[in-house]
């Protein structure tokens, strides 16, 4: 896509993930809207919100400049820090030894008719060692409280945890951390990343080996995750007819067997799930799960 372009011909690093960061934090929904909007716009063929960032860095002299300038211009008061300035290409290998390289073409994977349910992603890794940065390792020691979202597992999640080395790294600033460790549940499995976990203890064995949660079990006879956070509520036969027509399923907590793979969870229901009916997509209810983030103590 253009961010790829982008990253092969200035040699700069991908700005999907932060720029999604400042769309997410933005306080009020007209001023979202008005901005996605305005920023699908395309120049010469790149959207505008890619060419925006690419000035914003290059006015600042670097991405975390310019992650502070875009936040100034658009009032957003969170902060966003990558956990890595490292140049990183990401591969995952598959059940049948299928190799795959680079996010766009693992998350490419539930599009390809040719893609078996019984193949499985097994293991990602870098192509190189990712640097981690020094102010995302403070960040998450001075926590109080770190959440793990929801999101796609091999892409999205754990390849936060496979930056650093054995001396200094993002896991072991986790297991280290005093913050109160949560993990929000997908409401559905996406072909080709978790379509085998559909059984939520499964996802949480496969966080925790990149974590090092083993280790740590071991060490102080308790899981470092703290609290799961699941939804409840019915999901709409119609919409749900949609998501199973991609080959999506929901995430089924089978609680009995997170309790014993996470020694000392604490597992939260609530009736999170909230269909968007423009892009017809279900989300996890935002007020709600912000709550229940905000009352754990």
């Amino acid at each position: 896509g253009s961010s790829g372009r982008l990253r092969g011909e200035q040699g700069v690093l991908p700005r999907g993930d932060y720029m999604q960061c400042l769309l997410g934090m933005m306080e009020y929904e007209d001023q979202l809207e008005e901005t996605i909007t305005i920023l699908r716009e395309r120049t010469d063929g790149d959207p505008l919100i890619n060419l925006l960032a690419s000035r914003s860095e290059k006015r600042h002299h670097g991405v975390e400049g310019g992650i502070d300038g875009l936040r100034r211009l658009f009032r957003v008061r969170g902060k966003i820090i990558p956990v890595s300035l490292t140049d990183v290409d990401l591969v995952a290998k598959t059940k049948t030894g299928q190799i795959i390289e680079m996010e766009h073409n693992i998350d490419g994977i539930k599009h390809d008719p040719t893609f078996k349910d019984r193949d499985e992603i097994t293991r990602i890794y870098f192509t190189n060692l990712a640097e981690p940065n020094p102010k995302a390792i403070k960040a998450i020691e001075d926590a109080d409280k770190i959440v793990i979202p929801p999101g796609s597992p091999f892409t999205s999640i754990i390849p936060h945890l496979l930056v650093g080395d054995k001396q200094e790294s993002i896991s072991k600033a986790i297991l280290r951390s005093k913050a109160q460790l949560i993990v929000v549940a997908n409401l559905m499995t996406t072909l080709g990343e978790d379509h085998h976990m559909q059984l939520f203890s499964r996802w949480l064995t496969v966080f925790q080996h990149y974590l090092g949660d083993n280790q740590y079990i071991q060490e102080n006879r308790r899981s470092r995750i703290n609290c799961l956070i699941a939804n409840t509520n019915h999901i709409d036969p119609e919409i749900l007819s949609l998501y199973q027509d991609e080959r999506q399923t929901p995430v089924e907590i089978d609680e009995q067997e997170c309790l014993s793979a996470v020694p000392g969870l604490q597992v939260i229901y609530e009736d999170l799930v909230k269909y968007d009916p423009i892009s017809h997509l279900l989300r996890h209810h935002p007020d709600k799960l912000a709550r229940i983030v905000l009352s754990l103590s």
